[in-house]
């Protein structure tokens, strides 16, 4: 923990420094700054303050803020220093406000400053000037937005990739996806608040910015809309998993290496959460009242039980179909316990007959239960779980998936998840219940 947090003072000390060189080297290649550049200055860091109060929280340890509008509208006014000093003044009085610690309200002042900085570089270099007295350049405009956007992106990203412990491109794509078009389609309002204040007056100015306040509560109800969608998902399988000690967190960590071995496989971003949404709903069958006087013995299953265990896999698929938008995880969540080989339920699918959801599903799923405690032995080790993965391909497994996931690369990303994964969501010991009654020495061991 004290070297994580090292690391990170360590990297909010380096993003420091490079803000303030570049905002220094932005200071001499701009030019001084004019009176008029400070009241300007002055007016949009104002609204700066006030966008950074109205922030909204996105995702865990990530939030969102419209402070972007009124930074770049200023620098495109005073597209030299004073910009870079409205945009400090709107994050120190804004961090104020929200009460930050230390360490977070500095990180995010100095990543605000340097993407500024770096933006307004690419501006001026550009031939960007003032729009004050002078008509917009699309071309530079376009560069301030994209360096800007890019540069806040990348900054964070690696910030939480540090602090979660998680893959940088992972968090590099969660800070793009779903903001993309709206951070897009933002960019005419920033174009349209700088020229109400270059060709009119701040009371204008003020009226156009209104706006703001619109998008700010489109953003907030649209990640609002997102994460109750999450949480009652969560909720749902929280409840399914309350029956059986072993499941506590299994669905949860099935989700997230599904998302892994879906990712290394080549799936598009849409098709990876498909693909983690069905994975977390796998096991829904199991809500059954039939399911939980199983669930809870603590012996191994008789055949007649094992039976009726193996439909929780066509009945988790009825339930889900009944909710419309899920309609296209149906064939995952009913075939994540085919086999390649054709020798698993319900269906006795085999090869590619099987959806590709759940031979994605069906890996993570068999890797969890290997990496999760037992009554009989301890958590598998990673590298023991790389033979076992190695030697079920094309019996078990899609062996084309296998070998993506096997990869050196893919196969770091599968261990960190893993690592993660078991600190998040611990696993309690499996009752034998929990577990096929008779394990074939051709596969490992494979939750039902």
């Amino acid at each position: 923990m004290r070297c994580l947090l090292k690391s990170i003072k360590v990297y909010v000390l380096v993003v420091s420094i490079a803000a303030l060189v570049a905002a220094a080297v932005l200071s001499v290649y701009a030019g001084a700054w004019s009176r008029d550049d400070l009241v300007a200055a002055a007016f949009f860091a104002g609204f700066g303050i006030l966008a950074e109060a109205l922030q909204y929280q996105r995702s865990r340890g990530r939030s969102g803020t419209i402070g972007f509008l009124p930074f770049l509208a200023i620098a495109t006014i005073a597209p030299n220093g004073a910009a870079i000093a409205s945009v400090f003044v709107a994050m120190f009085f804004g961090e104020l406000i929200i009460r930050r610690d230390l360490l977070k309200a500095q990180f995010n002042i100095v990543q605000q400053v340097l993407a500024v900085a770096l933006a307004l570089l690419a501006y001026v270099s550009l031939g960007g000037k003032s729009i004050v007295g002078s008509r917009v350049n699309f071309a530079p405009a376009a560069a301030l937005f994209a360096v800007y956007m890019i540069t806040n992106k990348t900054v964070v990203s690696y910030v939480l990739s540090l602090a979660n412990r998680t893959s940088f491109p992972r968090e590099l794509a969660r800070g793009f996806k779903g903001t993309l078009v709206n951070d897009l389609l933002a960019l005419p309002l920033v174009l349209v608040i700088a020229l109400a204040y270059a060709r009119f007056n701040p009371i204008w100015t003020g009226v156009v910015a209104l706006p703001m306040l619109g998008v700010r509560q489109l953003y907030q109800a649209v990640f609002d809309l997102e994460r109750i969608n999450e949480e009652l998902l969560q909720l749902m399988v929280a409840a399914i998993e309350a029956r059986d000690p072993y499941t506590s967190g299994h669905s949860q960590r099935v989700a997230r290496y599904s998302r892994v071995v879906a990712r290394a496989f080549g799936l598009s971003s849409r098709q990876v959460e498909e693909v983690g949404t069905a994975a977390l709903l796998h096991d829904v069958g199991k809500i059954h009242e039939e399911f939980a006087p199983i669930l809870r013995q603590p012996r191994k299953l008789t055949e007649a039980e094992y039976e009726v265990m193996k439909t929780h896999s066509t009945k988790g698929a009825a339930l889900v179909a009944k909710v419309s938008h899920f309609k296209s995880i149906v064939p995952t969540v009913r075939g994540h316990h085919e086999a390649w080989s054709g020798r698993g339920y319900p269906d006795k699918l085999s090869g590619d007959a099987i959806p590709l959801g759940a031979r994605i599903v069906t890996i993570a799923d068999t890797i969890d239960a290997m990496t999760t405690v037992r009554p009989y032995r301890p958590p598998r080790p990673m590298d023991e779980v790389r033979v076992e993965l190695e030697r079920v391909a094309g019996t078990q497994f899609d062996p084309r998936i296998c070998a993506k996931i096997l990869e050196d690369e893919h196969w770091k990303d599968l261990c960190l998840e893993v690592e993660i994964a078991a600190r998040e969501f611990p696993a309690d010991s499996a009752t034998d219940g929990s577990v096929f009654p008779h394990h074939s020495s051709q596969y490992p061991t494979t939750p039902l």
